[in-house]
């Protein structure tokens, strides 16, 4: 009899009146890991979003003998059903518009070849669409110019279906946002409140002490990622776990790296005195 601690386990549901082996479950979990590894797919990809385990639970009902379709298809005909279906979806929200209102949101950044583009969403009823983007290279993003971007989409949206307009705290974009409002009296004109908190780290951080605190921080991760043998070492110490990550704004990140050397601090000191064998 396998444990209930055994890794299938917890994977096994009732089918067919019965409850499925976790034999079974481990069968179907090194098929899927197999498929994952030999075509390099990013493993949190069975973590995200609802179709993963909709694939599996089609796969169950209609049962073996399915041959499963070529790149072709995926990439033809299934693609244009898909592109069908979220046009509908679409055009369900876009119905909301003029019941519930909706907010126009402008977000502008830049490609990973920094190309700087501006792009237009709509949020209405907690569900936001991607409606258009423009390539600014070469544009100078003058208020006059946002302003005739805005202008536009607020005419494609249809005046009356939008309540407010959201956009970076930058000059330009601010000014755009008096402008639209004294154009057209009913709306209301928001800064991006994460571009706030930005710019508020940006001053916090330019403080002379803060700022000395912060270039300290930096240069200790920047000693420890310089060399993938202080890396590894420092992983040793703090369970594998990472000092830099990722913040939700560009200034957040120096102040959450800095949270992360007070949350090891610890183990980084007990790193520097360790057995110089180690390094």
């Amino acid at each position: 009899m396998a444990s209930k601690h055994d890794i299938g386990w917890e994977h096994a549901e009732p089918f067919g009146g019965n409850r499925r082996t976790p034999k079974c479950a481990k069968k179907v979990g090194k098929a899927i890991s197999k498929f994952f590894l030999f075509n390099g797919i990013p493993f949190n990809a069975a973590d995200s979003g609802p179709y993963y385990q909709s694939m599996i639970d089609t796969l169950a009902e209609v049962g073996p003998g399915i041959k499963g379709p070529i790149g072709y298809q995926i990439g033809n005909a299934y693609l244009e059903e898909e592109v069908q279906e979220l046009e509908v979806y679409i055009n369900t929200l876009k119905a909301k518009w003029l019941v519930y209102g909706c907010t126009i949101m402008c977000d502008g950044w830049s490609s990973r070849t920094r190309k700087p583009i501006i792009n237009f969403m709509v949020y209405c009823d907690r569900s936001m669409i991607y409606l258009s983007s423009v390539d600014t290279t070469n544009i100078p993003k003058t208020a006059d110019y946002v302003f005739s971007l805005m202008d536009k989409i607020i005419e494609e949206v249809g005046e009356e279906n939008i309540v407010q307009l959201v956009t970076d705290n930058e000059a330009s974009f601010k000014a755009v946002g008096m402008l639209l409002m004294e154009k057209r009296k009913h709306l209301f004109w928001s800064p991006c409140a994460a571009h706030c908190f930005d710019l508020m780290l940006e001053d916090i951080g330019n403080m002379k002490h803060i700022k000395e605190i912060l270039d300290q921080a930096k240069m200790i991760t920047s000693f420890i990622y310089n060399s993938l043998k202080v890396v590894n070492l420092m992983k040793v110490f703090t369970k594998d776990r990472d000092l830099l990550r990722l913040g939700i704004t560009r200034f957040a990140i120096a102040f959450i790296s800095l949270q992360s050397l007070i949350r090891y601090e610890g183990d980084l000191k007990m790193m520097c005195t360790t057995n110089e064998a180690l390094w």
